[in-house]
C-alpha cells in the first residue's frame, strides 16, 4: 500500500486535524464573541496568522477523519459487539463521519473566498424541516444530546486510553479527562438547541460553536469550557501519533 492510500495515514491526519479544530474553537471563543456559527468560525480561523494553510489541514483532515469514522463503522474495525450497543455506536460513527465531511466543505468553502456569514446549523435545520419534517430535527437533536452524554461517560470511565498504545505520555490522561468532560456539556447545549429547532423554532438550531457561545454569560464555566476544548484539542493531536489504528487500503477492490 501506498502512504496515500492507507487508512492509517488519512485517519492520523483527522485526528491532527480534530485536534486544530477544537484548539481553534477554544481559543477563538475567548478571544472573540462574534464567533456563533461554524462559518464564523472558520471566517476567524482564515484571519488568523497562516490561516489559510490552517483551513486547508482542516479541510483535508476532516475528510480523512470522516473516512476513518465510515470505514470504521462499516468494516467494524475495532471488533465492537454485535449487539444493540455495538450497533448504535457504529451508527453514530455513520452520522459522525458524514458530519466532518461537511466541516470539510465549510472549510473549504472558507479558504476558496465563499464561506459568507450564514448561520450553517441554522440554515440546514430550516432545509430539513421543510424537506423531511420536524421528527427529523428533534430526532438528530435527542442523537447530539445522547452524543454529549456519551463523552461525558466516556471521560468519567476514562476509555479514551483504550486506544492508545503503552509509551503514551502519563499527563494524557487528564487531558483527556477535562477535553470529553468540556465536548460533552457543549454537545449537550448544542442538541438542545437542535431539539428547541424541531418543536418549531428553527433560529434556535446551533452547532457546537453557536451552543459554546451560548454560555459565554457564564463566567468562570465558559471560560473552564473553552480551556477543556483546547485540551481536547491537544489530546487528539496526540492521539494522531499514540493511537492504534487498524489499516485497510483505500483503492477499491483492495
Amino acid at each position: 500500500m501506498a502512504k496515500a492510500t492507507q487508512l492509517e495515514t488519512w485517519t492520523r491526519i483527522g485526528f491532527f486535524a480534530r485536534g486544530l479544530i477544537y484548539i481553534l474553537l477554544g481559543y477563538i471563543a475567548l478571544e472573540s464573541s462574534r464567533v456563533t456559527s461554524t462559518s464564523d468560525l472558520f471566517k476567524s480561523v482564515e484571519e488568523l496568522p497562516a490561516g489559510n494553510a490552517l483551513l486547508g489541514i482542516i479541510a483535508v483532515g476532516a475528510v480523512g477523519y470522516g473516512l476513518w469514522k465510515i470505514v470504521d463503522a462499516v468494516k467494524n474495525l475495532e471488533g465492537k459487539d454485535d449487539d444493540a450497543k455495538g450497533q448504535a455506536t457504529r451508527a453514530f460513527y455513520i452520522i459522525g463521519g458524514f458530519g466532518y465531511f461537511i466541516l470539510a466543505y465549510l472549510a473549504a468553502k472558507t479558504l476558496f473566498g465563499s464561506g459568507g456569514s450564514g448561520g450553517g446549523t441554522e440554515e440546514a435545520a430550516a432545509t430539513a424541516s421543510q424537506t423531511a419534517g420536524d421528527w427529523l430535527i428533534l430526532l438528530a437533536g435527542a442523537g447530539v444530546l445522547i452524543a454529549g452524554l456519551w463523552q461525558i461517560k466516556k471521560g468519567v470511565t476514562k476509555e479514551y486510553m483504550d486506544g492508545l498504545v503503552g509509551n503514551t505520555p502519563e499527563f494524557v490522561e487528564w487531558f483527556g479527562l477535562l477535553g470529553h468532560l468540556a465536548r460533552g456539556i457543549v454537545f449537550i447545549v448544542s442538541g438542545w438547541f437542535v431539539i428547541q429547532a424541531g418543536m418549531g423554532a428553527t433560529d434556535q438550531a446551533r452547532g457546537l460553536a453557536g451552543a459554546l457561545n451560548s454560555l459565554r454569560d457564564t463566567g468562570w464555566l465558559f471560560t473552564a469550557i473553552c480551556v477543556g476544548l483546547i485540551l481536547f484539542g491537544v489530546f487528539s493531536i496526540i492521539e494522531a501519533r499514540y493511537r492504534t489504528i487498524p489499516n485497510q487500503d483505500l483503492r477499491p477492490g483492495h
